[in-house]
């Protein structure tokens, strides 16, 4: 993989703002009290400036998870009920963009294995990490 330099800045928070309206579509905000940023959707709407990081509560498998969009090209599902409150809690999925050898831009796993994103094949392992997760506190 190639380092990132300031060139790549713009692009990388262009795919940022692509990956959150898939997501955000895909998986919308809970209707709770406790998102840490209650309105998310509002960006949508009125297409305001939005602020990195982009923060939002959703619900999956009756569990509250909270997904985080930095500018840099990462995306993170995390817990988002009362064990998201404390310092960075712990990933239940995460994805990247990193820079090809050929100058190409891939979204990869924390192994950095390419990942098609966002594209709908993606639910799968989504719910697959969520599931595992569900279980392992049951």
């Amino acid at each position: 993989m190639q380092a990132l330099d300031l060139n790549d800045l713009p692009f990388l928070k262009e795919e940022s703002l692509r990956a959150f309206h898939w997501l955000l579509a895909e998986y919308p905000e809970a209707n709770t009290q406790k998102n840490l940023d209650p309105g998310s959707q509002k960006f949508v709407e009125t297409k305001e400036e939005i602020p990195f990081p982009i923060r939002w509560k959703t619900e999956q498998m009756g569990q509250i998870l909270e997904w985080v969009v930095s500018d840099m090209g990462s995306v993170t599902l995390r817990l988002g009920g009362l064990e998201g409150n404390r310092r960075n809690p712990a990933p239940i999925f995460y994805l990247s963009l990193r820079k090809s050898e050929e100058g190409k831009f891939l979204w990869t796993d924390p192994e950095g294995n390419p990942i098609p994103f966002p594209d709908p094949s993606i639910h799968k392992d989504i719910q697959n990490r969520i599931q595992l997760y569900v279980d392992s506190i049951s």
